[in-house]
């Protein structure tokens, strides 16, 4: 049996996930991609890692409004949730998002994990119901 510590298997088990995982820092840098994110981001995971969102070339319509909800939950301290479309070049797809603060020690925020849950098909079928 692997020895793994606590780290490696949330890691692990966060691979597979099918929704798209992040981890921010609380200015918008990205400390954790999930392969699912690293695909419809269509970049390569440790690319992404250390690097802000507005240095990778992404959307400011799409991420503005993304980083100021990273801000408020880093400010707060309370999680949130938003319904979030995404770029064109994305194929315009809708997201739930939950944005979850991440405790240090002293009990200041030092990240945003960001779960992003596609809901194109809910939304779609609701528009086409009388």
């Amino acid at each position: 049996m692997r020895d793994y510590s606590p780290v490696d298997a949330v890691s692990e088990v966060l691979e597979d996930v099918p929704e798209l995982v992040f981890v921010f820092t609380t200015d918008g840098r990205h400390l954790y991609v999930n392969k699912a994110a690293a695909a419809f981001l269509g970049d390569d995971p440790m690319d992404v890692i250390g690097r802000h969102w507005r240095e990778l070339a992404y959307p400011t319509e799409v991420m503005e409004p993304l980083q100021a909800w990273i801000e408020q939950v880093a400010e707060t301290g309370r999680p949130v949730r938003h319904l979030h479309r995404s770029s064109k070049q994305r194929g315009s797809r809708w997201f739930d998002l939950s944005l979850t603060p991440l405790s240090s020690g002293d009990g200041g925020v030092y990240g945003v994990l960001m779960i992003a849950h596609d809901v194109t098909q809910y939304i779609e079928r609701a528009e086409q119901q009388p």
